[in-house]
C-alpha cells in the first residue's frame, strides 16, 4: 500500500527473478536447447528413422480398419506372362471377358506380356484388353536391375494406343523393405504417368510428391479372388466370390509367384500389388496426414520449456515430465486411429537427452556439494534444501569447531574425517536421523522449532556431551564447539550466511551461543514500538490516505485513483511505507490497517462521485489477506457503511508470489467479485510468481510494473515486456495499467503498444482528498508535481 514499493525491497525482488533466470531455470533451458539442435542434426542424417519404422509398424498393427471393399484382388498361383506358357494368356482373356460380363468398373492388369510363341494367345489377349476399352488400364513395372539401376517393364503387345498405363514403381522401398511412401505420379524417359496406387483410388494429381501409405486396414479383409476360380478352372465349396460390379479389380500374381513377395506391415510375404492396392486405400480414405519429426519435436520443446518456466517447484517439474512422456503412447495409438502418420523418435531421442544431461549435471552437483573426506554434504546442500522446499519456519544452527585446524595439523589424513564425524554422531545423540552438514570447521543442521529458548537449552546440553574427550588415531582430543543460531524468517540464503556469522562470533570462554539478529537493538525497540503505535496513529489521523490519478489514455481523461497509505510520526517524520506495513503484519495488525483505508478510500470515492466524476478508486490488498473469507466480510462492511458503489470499487492484489494456496485465493477472490468490485494484479511482472497468479487467478486488471515502464524508452527489453504484457491483456479481455510513467514524452509508446490506462509523476504525484477534488474538477489532466 504504498509509493515506494519499487525502491529496495522491490529491486531486491527483482534480483531474485534475474537470478532465477540465470541459474537453474537458465541452466534447464540451455539443456533443452542442447537436446533439441542434437536431436535436429539427427533428423537431418535420418539416423533414427529405422527406429521411426518401427513404430510405424506398431501404429498399422492397431489401427485395425477395415478396408473399403471397392477394391478386389484377383490373384494367380502360376506367372500369367511366361512366354513359353501361352495358354496362360487364353485364360488371362477368359478372366477378362468373365470380368467384362460381371459388370465390373474398371481393370487393372498388374501383369506385363512380351510376345509369345504363339502369336494367336498374344492377339486373343489384345482382343480382350481392346473389348474392356477406357476401363481396362495397364500397369508398368519399375524394378532394380542386375546392377542396382531402374528397369522399366512393360507390356509390348500390339495393343490400341488409347489404353491407358500407370507406373507401379517397385524400388520405392525403405528400411527392412518397406514402402512407406509413394508418389502420385513418375516420370519416365521423360514422360510422366499415374502411379498404379493414385490411379486405383481415383485420384488425379500430376505432382511428383509422395504420400504416405496406410498399412493400417485390414489384411484378411481385402475382397480376393482366385484366380482360376473366376475362369471356372476351379470351384470353391467353402465361400461364394466377391461381387466385382461397378468395383475396381486388379489382376496379378500372388505371393506363390517367385518374384512377386512383398513385406507389408503384419505379413511378410504378401502379394507385392497389396502396397499399391494399400496406397489406393490410403489416397480413397484421405489417410496421408503425416506429423513430421521437427514439427513435434518443437511441441514437445515448447511443452518442455512452458514446463521449465511454470514449473517452479521440483514436483510440479516431474508431474510435468511424467505428462509429457505419457502423451507419447496415447498419440501413438490417437493417430494410428486417425490416420495419421508420425516420427516420433527424435522427439523422443530430445528427452532422453535432455535428461541425460540433467542427470549428468544432478550428479556433479551431488559430488560438489558431498564434502570428499567426510561424506556429509556441505552447507551449500543445506541452503539449497531450504530454498527448494521453501522452508521458512524454524532455525538453521551452525556448530564451530573450536581450535580445528590445530587439531587436523596432529591428525594423520585418514583420521581426519573420521574426527568429524564422531563430532556428528554426539549431535546425533537426540535425534539419530538428524541430517547434518559440514564445511571445513563448521556444522550445521535445521531445527524445527519456532522456540528460541528451546532451541538454545538443546544446544547446551549438547555442550555438556562434547565435554568429554574424543579417540581418533589411538589419541584422546579434547573439543571445543559454540554455536550461531538464526531464524529462517526472510531469505533462508541470508539466515544461513547470519547463522554461519554468529557462529564466528562465539568464543567457548564467554559466548558459547550466539542468535544472529537483523537489525541494531535501536531498530528493534523501534520496531516493537512501533507495532504498539499503529491503532493509536490511524486514531489521530497521523495514517492516512493520499491518491494517485489513473488516465484513460484514449480519453485523456481520469479514469480513476489510486489510494496509497501514508504515515507520518511526529519523532520520526514520514515512515517507509513498506516498513510500516511489514511491521503490521508481524503485529498481526494487517487486516485491521486494511479495514481503514478501505474506509477513508470508499468515503473519499463516494464524494467525488457525489460532485459528479464516476471514477473508479483502486486500493491495495495484501496478497496474506487472501488465505479466508474475513476479507469478505471486510470490504462488504465498508462498501455498506459507505454506500460506495462496489462496480467503481478495484482491489490491487499486491505480493502474489506469497500466494501459496492458490484455490483458496481463487475462492475469495471469486467471492469478492460477486460482490461487484473488480480484481487487479498489482506490480505484474516482478513477482516469481506473476505468470502463475496470473493464470490461476480471476483477475479483470492488469497493472505493469513501473520497473518497465519507466525504462521502456531506454531499454528495448523494458519496452519489450510492456508490449507482450499489453498484447497479453488484451488477448484476455483485461485493462492493462501502466504505472511509474515519469515522461511524458512516453505517452504516445504507450498508446502504440496498446495500454488503456496509465499512471505516474507524468500526469501526477499521489495528492491529498482536496487537491484530488480540485484536480476533479478541472476535468482535464495536468502536471501536479507540487500537489502533495
Amino acid at each position: 500500500m504504498g509509493e515506494t514499493r519499487t525502491s529496495n525491497p522491490a529491486r531486491h525482488l527483482l534480483a531474485r527473478t534475474r537470478t532465477l533466470f540465470s541459474g537453474r531455470l537458465l541452466e534447464r533451458l540451455r539443456h533443452a536447447t542442447w537436446a533439441g539442435l542434437i536431436s535436429l542434426v539427427m533428423y537431418a542424417v535420418l539416423l533414427l528413422e529405422p527406429v521411426d519404422q518401427f513404430w510405424w509398424l506398431f501404429q498399422s498393427r492397431i489401427a485395425d480398419r477395415n478396408p473399403s471393399g471397392d477394391v478386389v484382388f484377383v490373384g494367380s498361383d502360376q506367372p500369367l506372362n511366361d512366354p513359353d506358357l501361352p495358354q496362360q494368356r487364353y485364360e488371362v482373356s477368359a478372366a477378362l471377358d468373365e470380368l467384362d460380363r460381371r459388370g465390373v468398373g474398371k481393370v487393372f492388369l498388374d501383369v506385363t506380356f512380351t510376345a509369345s510363341h504363339d502369336p494367336s494367345a498374344d492377339e486373343r489377349l489384345a482382343r480382350a484388353i481392346a473389348d474392356l476399352g477406357p476401363r481396362i488400364t495397364l500397369v508398368d513395372h519399375v524394378v532394380e536391375g542386375a546392377r542396382s539401376e531402374r528397369v522399366l517393364r512393360s507390356t509390348t503387345l500390339t495393343i490400341p494406343n488409347s489404353v491407358t498405363r500407370v507406373i507401379s514403381d517397385q524400388t520405392d522401398r525403405h528400411w527392412f523393405g518397406y514402402a512407406w511412401e509413394l508418389h502420385y505420379s513418375y516420370i519416365i524417359d521423360g514422360k510422366q504417368f499415374r502411379s498404379f496406387g493414385a490411379a486405383i483410388a481415383g485420384v488425379e494429381n500430376d505432382n511428383n510428391v509422395p504420400f504416405s501409405v496406410d498399412y493400417g486396414f485390414k489384411y484378411q479383409k481385402i475382397p480376393t479372388i482366385p484366380f482360376d476360380e473366376l475362369i471356372g478352372k476351379t470351384q470353391s465349396v467353402t465361400k461364394m466370390l466377391p461381387d466385382v460390379t461397378g468395383k475396381t479389380v486388379i489382376i496379378g500374381h500372388n505371393n506363390q509367384v517367385p518374384g512377386s513377395q512383398q513385406p507389408i506391415p503384419g505379413k511378410y510375404d504378401a502379394p507385392a500389388v497389396f502396397v499399391d492396392i494399400y496406397a489406393g486405400e490410403t489416397l480413397k480414405a484421405g489417410y496421408t496426414s503425416y506429423l513430421r519429426g521437427p514439427l513435434f519435436l518443437a511441441i514437445v520443446a515448447a511443452l518442455l520449456c512452458l514446463a521449465l518456466i511454470l514449473g517452479n517447484t521440483r514436483k510440479r517439474r516431474w508431474l510435468a515430465y511424467a505428462g509429457i512422456v505419457a502423451t507419447f503412447p496415447v498419440l501413438l495409438i490417437a493417430t494410428a486411429k486417425l490416420g495419421v502418420r508420425i516420427d516420433l523418435s527424435y522427439a523422443l531421442a530430445f528427452l532422453v537427452m535432455f535428461a541425460a544431461f540433467r542427470s549428468r549435471t544432478r550428479w556433479k552437483r551431488r559430488i560438489e556439494m558431498i564434502n570428499s573426506e567426510t561424506g556429509l554434504p556441505k552447507l551449500r546442500a543445506l541452503e539449497s534444501r531450504l530454498a527448494r522446499a521453501n522452508i521458512m519456519t524454524g532455525y538453521v544452527v551452525i556448530a564451530k569447531i573450536q581450535n580445528y585446524e590445530r587439531v587436523l595439523k596432529t591428525l594423520q589424513t585418514n583420521d581426519k574425517g573420521s574426527y568429524v564425524l564422531k563430532l556428528v554422531d554426539r549431535l546425533r545423540a537426540a535425534d539419530p536421523k538428524l541430517v547434518v552438514y559440514n564445511d571445513g570447521h563448521h556444522l550445521g543442521w535445521h531445527v524445527v522449532s519456532n522456540d528460541v529458548e528451546d532451541v538454545v537449552e538443546h544446544l547446551e546440553g549438547l555442550r555438556a556431551i562434547f565435554a568429554a574427550p574424543i579417540k581418533v588415531g589411538g589419541f584422546s582430543v579434547d573439543v571445543g564447539i559454540t554455536f550461531g543460531i538464526a531464524s529462517l524468517e526472510g531469505d533462508p540464503p541470508a539466515r544461513l550466511a547470519a547463522a554461519v556469522a554468529a557462529a564466528e562470533e562465539t568464543s567457548e570462554a564467554h559466548n558459547p551461543i550466539a542468535i544472529a539478529e537483523t537489525g541494531t537493538q535501536t531498530d528493534l525497540l523501534w520496531d516493537i514500538s512501533l507495532r504498539a503505535r499503529i491503532d493509536q496513529a490511524m486514531e489521530v489521523g497521523e495514517i492516512y490516505c493520499v491518491y494517485q490519478p489513473k488516465i484513460d489514455l484514449k480519453s485523456k481523461s481520469l479514469a480513476g485513483v489510486e489510494a496509497l497509505v501514508r504515515w507520518h510520526d511526529p519523532s520520526r517524520g514520514f515512515i517507509s511505507p513498506m516498513h510500516f506495513i511489514q511491521q503490521c503484519e508481524k503485529a498481526g495488525r494487517m487486516e485491521h490497517l486494511t479495514r481503514y483505508v478501505l474506509q477513508s478510500a470508499c468515503s473519499a470515492g463516494q464524494l467525488l462521485h457525489s460532485r459528479g466524476r464516476k471514477i473508479t478508486m483502486a486500493i491495495n490488498i495484501s496478497a496474506t489477506l487472501l488465505g479466508d473469507m474475513r476479507i469478505v466480510s471486510v470490504v462488504r462492511t465498508v462498501l455498506d457503511a459507505t454506500s460506495f458503489d462496489p462496480k467503481f470499487l478495484v482491489l490491487e492484489i499486491t505480493e502474489t508470489a506469497r500466494i501459496t494456496d492458490y484455490a483458496a485465493a481463487g475462492s475469495v477472490l471469486e467471492e469478492l467479485r460477486t460482490i461487484g468490485v473488480k480484481i487487479s494484479m498489482d506490480d505484474f511482472g516482478v513477482g516469481a510468481a506473476s505468470f502463475e497468479a496470473f493464470y490461476e487467478l480471476p483477475f479483470d486488471e492488469l497493472k505493469i510494473d513501473r520497473l518497465f515502464v519507466s525504462n521502456m524508452a531506454q531499454n528495448p527489453k523494458a519496452r519489450a515486456i510492456v508490449a507482450s504484457v499489453a498484447a497479453m491483456g488484451h488477448e484476455a479481455r483485461i485493462t492493462v495499467v501502466a504505472e511509474g510513467l515519469e515522461n511524458p514524452q512516453d505517452i504516445g509508446l504507450l498508446e502504440a503498444i496498446g495500454c488503456q490506462q496509465v499512471q505516474g509523476f507524468a500526469f501526477s504525484r499521489p495528492i491529498s482528498l482536496t487537491n484530488l477534488l480540485e484536480y476533479n474538477e478541472a476535468g482535464m489532466p495536468r502536471p501536479v508535481a507540487r500537489m502533495v
